[in-house]
């Protein structure tokens, strides 16, 4: 007799532990720069805007999925920088960027960006990013509340 195997816990797929990552970690990102009432202001331009309107900008882009959830690679950005003034944009994030953490940080995550990361370890990530947004949140709304 052959003896049957464990039935496998019921996990998420990657794809959906990404995706709820991303949001977590938007929503974290873009409420923890917003002032008391709720607005941010742009990364790489004077608008201010609530921010549920503002977008989670990746510094090191978001298919690099070793900084993609990074606290320091992620900043509030209006819809118009982040999708339509591209090259301004990233000209204006990488000159705010240094000036918050130093030429050696910016090197440090395009280093950690250029690593490609197995399924597992993005996973973890995904995990953990989860996991550190819902935490941070719950921090957010006790201080507001």
């Amino acid at each position: 007799m052959i003896p049957k195997k464990k039935p496998k816990p019921n996990r998420p797929s990657l794809p959906t532990l990404i995706d709820k990552a991303d949001k977590l970690t938007s929503q974290y990102i873009r409420q923890k720069y917003a002032d008391h009432a709720g607005l941010v202001k742009c990364i790489s331009c004077p608008t201010v805007l609530p921010w549920k309107e503002a977008h989670c900008a990746h510094f090191i882009e978001r298919g690099k999925k070793a900084t993609r959830w990074l606290e320091e690679n992620l900043h509030p950005a209006c819809p118009s920088c982040n999708f339509y003034r591209k090259e301004i944009h990233m000209r204006e994030y990488t000159l705010a960027m240094i000036d918050l953490y130093g030429r050696e940080a910016l090197d440090h995550l395009r280093r950690a960006g250029a690593l490609v990361l197995p399924a597992s370890q993005v996973r973890q990530l995904a995990e953990e990013a989860i996991k550190y947004a819902t935490a941070k949140l719950k921090e957010l709304k006790a201080r507001t509340a």
